[in-house]
């Protein structure tokens, strides 16, 4: 039985009525793997077990048989009074739905016998809720798997970073080494970005069925290839064949949010992607510094064309000793790995099927790929644009505009986790409808940014301040979008986060396509166009963004719908039946925290049921 109920809210849970005093219980038949846990506690009526089934205990059958076939049917009529008298509150007998949120709540403070044997006694200082997702950030720390797992998967995605764009800074080298053109400049930079938009998709699969470790550690490494592979370039076409197949390492980024998504709770999931991306993507600034400096290093000792090729043998070497470090010190999920949670049966094995096209037909997931689009679509087209304009335009050296433009990327190691702070206060008090108002905010304000620089082209230190405004808000904005991101689906993270993702990658080809690789108009007039559809963005797809259970920015939720009506809405009928949506029941408890303290107020719900107070709420 102990073994169908791992679906039910994660990890093998076991409900156990206590018939005799708790110092009978031997601690050696409460263990986990490798380690015992005494949980004995006179004060609770039942007990709680996470891991596998002891055979040394004998479980009670029947509140087990009527706990796993109840979930197959509706909420209203999960639990009927007196089914399970052991788990329930007093008085919660004529309130089913109470009685569920008590049970989850509960496994949502258990603290001892709830970490497997692989963590020591100083990770249990780390809070979690009921699907082991870190509630804290403490950055300065490497807890495992949690802490561990997010500096892995930032470091990762900021060293494929800052190889994508390190041909960027050293254009002007470059091009009098291969004779290029300023056409074929621009083409090198759009097939970056191009390149990584089916590679986005297919590692959001990838992350579904094998787990982000394995995705993030072989994209590292085929693509280390590709980066050391530019040595050897002599001609215009290898140049852009080369710079195309060194932007699938760009897909890391997918495996960097949904590490992230799965490793924190939904309360604090905004910022922890914020970070994680923030953190990664200002890998594209530091490209800018780090690459001419290295270059001129290397120089000294060797000819200036030969210069620039030796240089880029030291972001492969990072490749590769990242991949090497996220296969061997990471972690795909709290309890484990993809494959020992499958083999054990703890794991639902993921494979394509009706579910995902399912998502495909959810509107949410194309309106924040539009988003992501004009946000960091935009990020990308002045990461390949902002340095060569600022040397045509304002005549300034390339090792002057290259500090400059590192700017508008470096930001993102505060910008873009700000906006993972913003989004999860206002989802504090406001909930999802929170979290739409400050997407709303931030895309608008970094669109006007836009705009106004590129009318502001006789003026060097007014557009370097422009486009500080503009960074910081569009940058903010990625923040603020994947803190909606993990709530489209609990089921398909993977595919959101890859398709919003790859959207992204189109917004920078379609940007630079469009503004800055069209003879027919200038880099500034591109800038302020691009800066106009931004906000016409913001104003057309944020208010459109909607839960039933949670609202949108102008409409409140409808009465009556719940997390679990949209979650569970994910399985087929015949799934259902055989509980397979129980795997999305701690998920849809965790997220009530995004209907906001002032409408749980409201509601009279105890804040202690969702992540609004006490130790509930997430700190960094």
């Amino acid at each position: 039985m102990g073994g169908q109920m791992g679906p039910l809210l994660g990890s093998h849970i076991a409900v156990v009525q206590q018939e005799h005093d708790a110092s009978s219980l031997r601690p050696e038949a409460l263990s986990f793997g490798r380690t015992s846990h005494p949980i004995c506690d006179a004060s609770r009526p039942y007990k709680v077990l996470r891991g596998s089934p002891c055979p040394e205990l004998q479980f009670l059958s029947e509140p087990q048989r009527r706990l796993r076939t109840s979930y197959s049917k509706p909420l209203s009529a999960k639990f009927r009074p007196g089914s399970l008298q052991s788990l329930q509150p007093p008085g919660s007998s004529e309130n089913p739905e109470a009685s569920y949120l008590h049970q989850l709540r509960h496994l949502s403070r258990v603290e001892t016998a709830a970490y497997p044997a692989t963590w020591t006694t100083q990770q249990k200082e780390l809070p979690m809720d009921s699907e082991h997702k870190a509630k804290t950030l403490p950055l300065w720390t490497f807890y495992f798997p949690h802490m561990r797992c997010f500096h892995l998967s930032w470091v990762g995605f900021f060293v494929a970073f800052l190889s994508a764009y390190a041909a960027a800074p050293l254009v002007d080298i470059i091009r009098d080494d291969l004779n290029l053109r300023q056409r074929q400049i621009n083409e090198a930079g759009v097939v970056t970005t191009a390149g990584t938009v089916f590679a986005r998709i297919l590692m959001g699969n990838i992350c579904d069925w094998y787990g982000p470790r394995y995705g993030f550690a072989v994209f590292l490494c085929i693509t280390a290839s590709f980066v050391s592979a530019m040595a050897s370039v002599v001609t215009a076409p290898a140049f852009i064949i080369v710079r195309l197949l060194i932007g699938f390492g760009l897909a890391t980024f997918v495996s960097n949010q949904y590490w992230t998504s799965v490793l924190f709770t939904p309360s604090l999931v905004g910022i922890a992607n914020a970070v994680a991306g923030g953190w990664g993507n200002a890998g594209g600034g530091a490209t800018q510094i780090i690459m001419p400096y290295l270059t001129l290093a290397i120089g000294h000792h060797h000819p200036l064309h030969n210069a620039w090729r030796i240089a880029f043998f030291i972001p492969a070497i990072c490749h590769i000793i990242m991949a090497l470090l996220i296969l061997f010190f990471g972690q795909d999920l709290p309890d484990g790995n993809f494959a020992e949670l499958q083999k054990s049966g703890r794991k639902q094995k993921s494979k394509m099927g009706m579910h995902s096209l399912y998502i495909l037909m959810n509107y949410r997931l194309w309106f924040l790929g539009a988003i992501y689009a004009y946000s960091f679509g935009v990020e990308l087209a002045l990461d390949n644009a902002l340095a060569p304009y600022y040397t045509n335009n304002f005549g300034w050296s390339i090792t002057r505009a290259g500090n400059l433009a590192a700017i508008f990327g470096l930001m993102n190691f505060i910008s873009r986790p700000l906006g993972g702070v913003l989004s999860d206060v206002c989802a504090r008090y406001y909930g999802m409808r929170g979290r739409l108002w400050a997407l709303f905010f931030t895309l608008g304000v970094g669109g006007m940014g836009t705009a106004v620089m590129g009318t502001q082209h006789l003026n060097g230190n007014t557009t370097l301040g422009l486009m500080v405004v503009a960074g910081w808000f569009l940058e903010m904005t990625c923040g603020t979008t994947y803190a909606v991101v993990p709530f489209v689906s609990r089921r398909n993270l993977g595919v959101v986060c890859g398709l919003v993702s790859a959207g992204g990658a189109i917004g920078g080809v379609i940007n630079q396509a469009i503004f800055f690789l069209n003879g027919t108009i200038p880099v500034y007039d591109g800038l302020k166009w691009m800066g106009v559809v931004t906000c016409g963005i913001a104003i057309l797809c944020v208010p459109t963004l909607y839960w039933p259970m949670w609202g949108g920015m102008f409409m409140p939720a409808r009465q009556g719908k719940t997390e679990e009506d949209y979650y569970f809405g994910e399985y087929t009928p015949s799934e259902r039946e055989q509980g397979l949506h129980m795997a999305s029941s701690a998920f849809a408890f965790e997220s009530r925290s995004q209907r906001g303290i002032i409408r749980l107020k409201k509601e009279g719900t105890p804040h202690g049921m969702t992540a609004g107070k006490g130790d509930d709420v997430a700190h960094v």
